[in-house]
């Protein structure tokens, strides 16, 4: 009798346990149909070059986000959600790792720790030179927007659900007017543009102009914005050329993708050039301290910062001065996109 005891005992246990882990198949969960509407004019990502949108929501009481995805329509979509407080996550594309080529994501299981990461360059190619690894990807645009509370009332359930039933025109208004908090969307941007630009005496001599730049923040926070403290260094490639009158001497430059500068005050960028010569020979590596050359200009819609190398304006030198050798240069600003030369 004892052991028939404790055998009922524990089944029911194990039964009691059950019913608290998962839903029964027929039970009723009520839903409110949530209307989401994303402007995405301050984004900095074309909506023509977008594939999808994401829109998390967050329990407070710490269960698994939900994730719906925007497709076709990338503006604007009803979604169901379950009665609760939720913060909300909303970005361009996916976690999906078939959506980018620079860029993964981390602490995705909470609001606060999601964040996109700096993906290493696995074919360092023309940088094999370099000395300071990790090498990363260029990140793609990304934009980003949060909110920290949002309820989903028993209220909400009864009146969308039958706002959302009448199917009539005025449905979308209504809704929003019922539903409000997800209707005024607007992403930004989560990453900043790096513009580099060197003035080189006798540009026309030299083949190819190559670099890297340290000291840049490997991730962003997705909410706070706040940069990953660890850093990387982006290889870049020079490849637009204006030269002056005399077809020799001018600048090369290059505007790419990066998350920004560690917020750390000690961390120091430093930037370097490899320089192929026209003739297959190297010209002596230059190292620069770009900590404070780079300069933040905040008005486009992805902030950029700039860098500029190879002339010294205070005593008017020119501190990049390659061999004269007979060439001149005829190539303008998009030029050189093919080239490519390896450096052993």
């Amino acid at each position: 009798m004892l052991m028939m005891a404790t055998l009922l005992s524990v089944t029911s246990v194990l039964m009691s346990g059950g019913c608290t882990r998962r839903l029964l198949e027929d039970e009723y969960i009520p839903t409110a149909v949530v209307p989401v509407s994303i402007n995405w004019s301050a984004s900095g990502v074309p909506v023509e070059e977008m594939h999808r949108a994401s829109v998390w929501l967050f329990p407070v009481n710490g269960e698994e986000p939900l994730q719906y995805h925007l497709e076709g329509n990338l503006n604007y979509r009803e979604i169901t959600v379950p009665v609760g407080v939720y913060s909300i996550l909303v970005f361009n594309e996916t976690i999906d790792e078939a959506d980018w080529e620079g860029i993964t994501f981390t602490g995705t299981n909470h609001y606060e720790t999601f964040a996109a990461m700096s993906i290493p360059d696995a074919g360092r190619g023309l940088y094999t030179r370099s000395d300071t690894l990790p090498l990363v990807l260029t990140p793609e645009p990304l934009a980003v927007w949060s909110l920290d509370r949002f309820e989903v009332t028993p209220e909400m359930v009864n009146s969308t659900r039958s706002i959302a039933n009448t199917r009539s025109g005025e449905q979308r208004a209504a809704l929003e007017n019922v539903a409000p908090g997800l209707t005024m969307i607007k992403p930004e941007p989560r990453i900043k543009q790096l513009t580099i630009t060197a003035y080189i005496t006798n540009l026309s001599s030299s083949m190819q102009v190559t670099g890297t730049i340290d000291g840049m923040a490997a991730g962003v926070y997705m909410v706070s914005g706040e940069k990953i403290p660890s850093t990387v260094t982006y290889p870049f490639l020079l490849n637009g050329r204006v030269y002056e009158d005399n077809g020799k001497d001018g600048t090369t430059t290059r505007t790419f993708n990066v998350f920004g500068k560690v917020s750390d005050r000690k961390a120091h960028q430093k930037m370097t050039l490899d320089i192929l010569l026209a003739d297959g020979t190297l010209y002596p590596r230059e190292t620069f301290d770009a900590t404070g050359l780079m300069v933040i200009n905040p008005e486009p819609v992805i902030p950029t910062y700039m860098v500029n190398v190879g002339y010294d304006n205070a005593n008017g030198d020119h501190l990049t001065v390659l061999p004269d050798m007979g060439t001149e240069g005829t190539i303008s600003v998009g030029g050189w996109d093919e080239v490519i030369v390896p450096v052993k």
